[in-house]
């Protein structure tokens, strides 16, 4: 592999500014139960904080049941972002969409690890999640909040 051409998508840093694991006191074990799904919402801006080109946030949410519903073990909020960088070479669209794809799966890649290992020092055990699937927003998505 030559190291005179950089991946058009390069990603510079990982961090975690939310991360909530919380044990249900009341859970009750059902056999076969599934657990609460993982809510998840990406999102992508410019890197408001630097004057280079092509330099974008990547900020992923996600939240498994907030209720505290005694059903799922767990009640979790972890909040990752991600800075990443575009080749000047790819077209904008093709710079948002190329950060967009690769951040999520950085982002929801760290999640994932991060969730396992938390739940994996709690009461009831890991907790894996499953794949996270990237969707195109609808306009109702894109415009609210």
């Amino acid at each position: 592999m030559s190291t005179e051409t950089p991946y058009p998508i390069q990603l510079e840093q990982v961090l975690f500014t939310k991360c909530s694991v919380i044990a249900v006191p009341d859970h009750v074990p059902v056999e076969g139960q599934e657990v609460a799904m993982p809510v998840n919402q990406i999102s992508v801006i410019p890197n408001p904080d630097t004057d280079q080109k092509r330099s974008f946030i990547v900020q992923m949410n996600t939240v498994i049941n907030p209720e505290m519903d005694k059903l799922s073990p767990y009640s979790i909020v972890v909040e990752c972002f991600a800075q990443m960088r575009a080749s000047e070479e790819l077209s904008d669209e093709e710079a948002l969409k190329g950060v967009t794809i690769n951040g999520h799966s950085v982002c929801y890649g760290a999640i994932r690890e991060t969730v396992a290992w938390l739940t994996s020092r709690q009461p009831y055990g890991p907790l894996m999640l499953g794949m996270s699937v990237l969707r195109a927003a609808t306009a109702k998505q894109k415009g609210s909040k």
